[in-house]
């Protein structure tokens, strides 16, 4: 790992000092979010979100920075079709509608963050949320403008790092938040200003946080062998917290750009370094050789136990965008090079394993001039990763992937109706030095919406959407000896440690296939507003990895496996003000979600979230603002084989900020209350649920000044 001192750490004496230099009047105007129109800028034309023909959820302003947090999964798990897939508390990886991993595409600014996320459920994702302005996830014909493979969608992270507009005054954001429940710590600095056509942008965060607090075991006490002492001293040594699960974490952004009428060039660089510990619970412990992590000596359980992540990241992002006359109205481009590496840290200090990414990924494209109704882009994408693993847990060769995508999406109007439309061709080829298992995968996928402005306050949406995807590196080649391209034998097979399992990828995997079909209806404007969408996700040659029931040194064997599946499900979420005058307003959100997800031949798919519904009251009075969210989630008890149910339980959240303002000054004073009930929350959609559940009551105090 490397170590270096972060740019930016302070505590709430920094906003102290900011606000008492401030002569504040306190704001007349009702309290509540603003009411500006959103612009989806992950499409093809950054249409506004009532008339986009898109499923689209958006978080930005002080919603986005209510619901920041330490993770991206968490950041958004309470918008509707949106599930976090947490493995401990320094990882959070977002579930969309059932679907994760490398279906789920999130993007820095529109491209990849190239981390090794997707690899497996324990790498965390290296995009920071507390430094977002906004966060888009985005379903339907937009996806292909960023890649064959994003069956479940897209989550686009837009920070503001390479500015496109000229700033003449300094404006910033400084903030503070403690959380009671891993005594966590979390301090946010940006800063943007400029002259003339000059511009930059300079951000920083960090945060640190002890073990995570539970109530009862984090161990499953129904998982448990009553008869063996060594398991049952592990669920009393797992009671009232969950073991090695802190946290430390910072990351720096610097960004320039010069701007001008006719358009902006930019460039930033980033750094990001994170230190988690994997769950105590989390490390099997094993008496035979053949393996990595076999205990030689009478401490060797106890040091395995305190396995950490050690991951650090440089980015570099080079972005330009320019107005044109004639058929193409705009050109704009991007060129991302990241290095990545996770290293995994025994208990007695050693290095473990290291796993490491290194990326080059770019993005050109040309905006046409409206040719009557129709508008659009088309462009080209270019990527080449190189994938690496040393050490213990080295069950992945190092891979060469390399990919090239065209792509076009279209949009046409015609009197009250909407169309949309796109097409897009990859290629994607993986190899491995001296192997056998190289391989190439040409996809092709479409979509098309429809949007009809069924009156001026109400749209009817329907999508059907075809994506290919070609299988990933880990789906391939884990656990595969690539001289012969067949799997290790008995002994020969690396334990993953983190989750537990021995996993065997398939190299002769085809590429999936998915057939998606929606319907959504939206209400935008009037007393009630929401959403309506049903789908229903039809995929030829699922790959999922499925756990055997066998076991080889108490460490279960899980498989790459590949049959047809189908995804169905419904979201609906819907506002309505209970009583508002010119001081205050109450209103009431309902919501809710579910997905269906079930195989072939081999019953239900794994880690599917189960029904949730709930309710919120949000009441806003001068300059205060209270919230009081209930959330009820369903037993999940339709499991994969081998795969142990869910219980239901309730989550009680509640929220108040005070908020005064003079001028382009402001200070907000938050404090937020999570899990008022101290619920028992295994979530189903994290492969260490009965090792690792969910947080316990929490309080969250903070300040927030923005100049």
């Amino acid at each position: 790992m490397r170590h270096s001192k972060p740019l930016f750490r302070f505590h709430a004496l920094t906003l102290a000092v900011a606000a008492g230099s401030a002569q504040w009047v306190c704001a007349q105007e009702l309290h509540n979010d603003d009411a500006v129109e959103e612009i989806i800028v992950t499409s093809s034309l950054q249409q506004s979100r009532a008339e986009t023909a898109l499923p689209v959820n958006v978080l930005s302003g002080e919603a986005l920075r209510e619901k920041a947090s330490s993770t991206l999964g968490d950041t958004l798990k309470e918008l509707v079709g949106v599930n976090s897939a947490s493995f401990g508390s320094g990882v959070g990886l977002p579930v969309i509608r059932g679907q994760s991993g490398s279906r789920v595409q999130v993007l820095q600014g529109g491209v990849s963050n190239m981390d090794a996320s997707a690899i497996s459920p324990d790498h965390a994702n290296s995009v920071e949320a507390a430094l977002a302005e906004r966060i888009e996830v985005v379903r339907g014909p937009a996806t292909l403008l960023y890649g064959n493979g994003a069956i479940g969608g897209v989550v686009n992270v837009i920070d503001n790092r390479i500015p496109s507009e000229q700033i003449q005054a300094l404006t910033g954001l400084v903030e503070t938040r403690h959380n009671s429940v891993s005594d966590q710590q979390t301090s946010v600095l940006k800063l943007e200003g400029g002259s003339g056509s000059f511009a930059f942008h300079l951000d920083g965060t960090y945060r640190e946080s002890n073990d995570t607090t539970i109530p009862g075991f984090a161990v499953n006490p129904a998982t448990v062998d009553m008869d063996d002492e060594e398991a049952m001293e592990q669920l009393l040594d797992s009671k009232g917290k969950i073991g090695n699960s802190s946290t430390r974490a910072h990351a720096n952004t610097l960004g320039l750009s010069w701007v001008t009428q006719e358009g902006y060039l930019g460039i930033a660089a980033e750094h990001l370094e994170s230190n988690y510990g994997l769950p105590a619970a989390a490390h099997p412990h094993h008496e035979e050789e053949g393996f990595e992590h076999a205990a030689e000596e009478e401490g060797a359980h106890e040091e395995e136990a305190g396995i950490r992540i050690a991951m650090h990241q440089d980015r570099y992002d080079f972005e330009g965008e320019r107005s044109l006359n004639g058929f193409f109205s705009q050109i704009q481009g991007k060129f991302s090079v990241v290095d990545y590496e996770h290293a995994e840290i025994e208990g007695d200090g050693a290095l473990g394993t290291v796993y490491a990414n290194k990326g080059r990924e770019g993005r050109f494209t040309l905006t046409h001039s409206p040719i009557g109704g129709l508008q659009g882009v088309t462009g080209l994408q270019i990527g080449r990763k190189s994938f690496s693993a040393i050490g213990e847990e080295a069950y992945i060769a190092r891979t060469d992937s390399e990919s090239l995508g065209l792509f076009s999406v279209q949009n046409l109007d015609v009197g009250n109706t909407t169309y949309e439309f796109g097409l897009r061709a990859e290629r994607q080829e993986l190899n491995q030095a001296g192997s056998a298992c190289d391989d190439s995968t040409s996809s092709l996928s479409g979509s098309a919406s429809a949007l009809w402005r069924l009156r001026d306050d109400t749209n009817l949406m329907v999508a059907l959407a075809h994506s290919q995807r070609a299988a990933g590196v880990e789906e391939r080649f884990s656990n595969i000896d690539n001289s012969t391209c067949r799997e290790f034998a008995g002994q020969d097979l690396i334990a993953h440690a983190a989750t537990q399992r021995l996993e065997i990828g398939d190299p002769a995997a085809d590429k999936e296939r998915s057939t998606n079909i929606e319907i959504g209806l939206r209400r935008h404007m009037g007393s009630l507003t929401g959403d309506l969408n049903l789908f229903y996700n039809d995929i030829k040659d699922y790959l999922y990895m499925r756990d055997t029931g066998v076991y080889v040194d108490e460490v279960q064997i899980a498989r790459m496996s590949q049959e047809d599946a189908v995804f169905r499900g419904v979201e609906v979420e819907m506002s309505m003000p209970v009583s508002r005058n010119d001081r205050q307003m109450t209103q009431l959100s309902l919501f809710g979600d579910y997905v269906r997800a079930t195989l072939d031949s081999n019953g239900n798919v794994p880690r599917i979230p189960a029904l949730r519904v709930g309710a919120e009251v949000s009441h806003a009075h001068s300059n205060w603002q209270y919230k009081l969210r209930a959330t009820r989630v369903s037993a999940q008890k339709k499991t994969a084989l081998n795969e142990t149910s869910s219980g239901a339980y309730t989550l009680l959240n509640a929220s108040v900020d005070y908020h005064v303002s003079s001028g382009e000054q402001a200070l907000t004073i938050f404090g937020k209350a999570t899990n008022l009930l101290d619920e028992k929350i295994r979530n189903h959609t994290s492969v260490l649920k009965d090792v690792a559940p969910e947080a316990g009551r929490a309080l969250v105090l903070g300040m927030r000044f923005e100049f």
